[in-house]
């Protein structure tokens, strides 16, 4: 059988499972430091409630929960604007990485996009280069770029 990867909107309920998810994701970038493990917690915390708090003010109800056969392995974070849609952010936990779910849910955005006749557009950073060629070789393309962050979008 086939594992069902679907998405839903996230609710309150789902707060302790999205920090476990960023701490997932997050934590090995600070791996380096010599900070005990409360510290590292603090820390994730801080950086979580700052994400949750800047995404809700500037890309509000993009929020959804990746499903893989019922439960949780990822967030996608996918504000619908009527000018455009924007990736905001995909995260799947680690085990769940490098097995094409990512892939096919930029492609479904791609898709939403493309039928809302609006440009999808992300920024990624400039050094994360595994993340630029994954969206590239989606087709997204990179129209404005600083020293940090590449700006991409694909066109409706």
């Amino acid at each position: 059988m086939v594992p069902a990867v679907t998405t839903r909107a996230a609710t309150e309920q789902d707060d302790a499972f999205l920090f476990a998810l960023f701490a997932a994701v997050r934590s090995p970038e600070f791996a380096h430091l010599p900070l005990a493990p409360a510290q590292l917690d603090m820390l994730m915390k801080i950086q979580y409630g700052g994400q949750q708090h800047s995404y809700r003010a500037q890309f509000p109800g993009g929020s959804e929960i990746v499903l893989l056969d019922g439960q949780p392995i990822g967030r996608l974070w996918l504000y619908r604007g009527p000018a455009e849609h924007r990736l905001v952010d995909i995260a799947l936990l680690p085990e769940f990485r490098n097995r094409g779910i990512g892939a096919a849910l930029v492609t479904e955005a791609i898709a939403a996009a493309k039928a809302a006749h609006v440009p999808l557009c992300c920024s990624v950073g400039s050094s994360n280069q595994g993340s630029l060629r994954f969206h590239q070789r989606l087709g997204f393309r990179i129209v404005d770029q600083d020293e940090v962050y590449c700006e991409l979008a694909i066109e409706p």
